[in-house]
């Protein structure tokens, strides 16, 4: 995907070719480690050679005025345009923004952003450099989406009663869906060695700081199912899975600690109860984010926060190291091994879920807190959302899906540009 800088310029403002020249070069120098190749339009000459790149994304600098037109018309050639403020001092050298500025570039841009916003389905609006940065991966990221493979393994979990039966709701966001049967799990799970998950088992025994219900046998068993789910995933060239974990409690080992290896390990995503909700919402929050990815049950409480909790937690939470831990059995069987993670508190957080059903996604900010242990899933984190209101208003199901970091208005895009609305809008 080739990242195109196209500088727009008018000979009514910019009567000297060498100074125009030297302008763009420098504001190529400045964008280069972004870009492919460059372009400098000077009284829309060059537009239609932009439109055999239109694969790309397009980066538009308005040099002067009088370009607006060439400036739409160059940007009906591309999927993903960003208008760039290079007139900015700091985003340019002095001298050339000081040009630029009195040449008019600046009113020019947001004539153009005015049209740009309501007309181009994919336009955004950049006043420095890391913006810019930001923006250009936010695209990627939309495009990294698109075409991505989840697994339904088995059915969703009958209690699971917010998520859309109907796959299609989902394949309509880009995302492909493929149920696999449970038996085929089981099937790899039986066939998967002790050594096949020695890594995985010696990964989570090893750093733990206390092991209280499993045996040795539980979590060799854990580690032989998370291989099993890797080669399942390997197996049907999937990018995450959704997996209906309870019935699978039957062969003697639970999927707690797959689904928290995937997540902290791999660049993939799991989601339990075979949720298709949350696991469409990690696979959106993987492509922005490197921290944790987490999904977990909520308990209300009052003066505006909540106990999330689930036994399926990334041991990884801020995307560098691990946290504390201690092993445990699978909390409503009472089987098996999970995971109690001492999740952080004072840390943002960023609280989101799309709506196969409805169409629909949440999003907003939140902080972690600390807070009593209570007799629920394991590890166990207290949430105060900036709008407790607006999470109970709007709220799309039971579990909720977290990141340990502030992305909700790229989130709000990536969901926007897969076709979801905004709940409560």
């Amino acid at each position: 995907m080739e990242t195109i800088i196209a500088c727009f310029a008018s000979s009514r403002y910019w009567h000297e070719q060498n100074e125009l020249e030297s302008a763009c070069d420098e504001i190529a120098g400045r964008l280069g480690p972004l870009a492919v190749a460059r372009s400098l339009v000077v009284d829309g000459a060059g537009v239609e050679a932009l439109a055999e790149k239109g694969s790309g994304i397009l980066v538009i600098v308005p040099m002067s005025g009088a370009v607006q037109k060439d400036i739409l018309r160059a940007a009906g050639y591309f999927n993903a345009v960003v208008l760039y403020a290079n007139y900015i001092s700091g985003n340019a050298g002095g001298r050339n923004a000081e040009l630029m500025l009195s040449r008019n570039a600046a009113p020019a841009l947001m004539d153009c952003w005015s049209i740009l916003r309501k007309t181009h389905p994919k336009a955004l609006l950049a006043l420095d450099l890391m913006e810019l940065t930001q923006h250009l991966r936010l695209i990627a990221a939309h495009r990294k989406l698109f075409g991505k493979k989840l697994l339904l393994i088995g059915e969703t979990e009958p209690w699971v009663i917010s998520v859309s039966r109907d796959l299609e709701n989902y394949r309509r966001m880009g995302i492909g869906i493929e149920p696999v049967d449970q038996v085929e799990v089981a099937g790899l799970y039986e066939a998967t060695t002790d050594a096949e998950g020695r890594d995985i088992f010696e990964t989570y025994s090893r750093a733990a700081e206390a092991c209280i219900e499993p045996t040795e046998t539980d979590m060799k068993n854990a580690a032989r199912m998370a291989a099993a789910l890797l080669k399942t995933l390997e197996k049907h060239h999937a990018d995450g899975l959704a997996i209906a974990c309870f019935n699978l409690l039957s062969l003697g080992a639970t999927s707690c600690i797959g689904v928290s290896y995937i997540n902290s390990r791999t660049d993939k995503v799991a989601a339990c109860e075979g949720d298709l909700d949350c696991a469409v919402t990690m696979l959106m929050l993987r492509q922005l984010t490197k921290t944790g990815i987490w999904m977990a049950n909520p308990g209300l409480h009052p003066h505006g926060t909540v106990n999330f909790s689930h036994c399926t937690a990334p041991l990884t939470v801020d995307g560098m190291s691990d946290r504390p831990y201690t092993l445990r059995s699978h909390h409503e069987s009472g089987t098996g091994a999970s995971l109690q993670v001492a999740m952080p508190s004072r840390i943002r957080l960023t609280a989101c879920r799309v709506s196969g059903m409805w169409g629909t996604f949440t999003v907003q900010g939140a902080t972690g807190e600390a807070g009593p242990a209570e007799n629920c899933c394991r590890t166990q984190m207290y949430v105060r959302f900036d709008d407790f209101d607006r999470y109970l208003r709007t709220a799309l199901g039971c579990h909720q899906v977290f990141c340990f970091e502030d992305v909700s208005d790229d989130f709000t895009k990536l969901a926007e540009w897969a076709g979801l609305r905004l709940e409560g809008n």
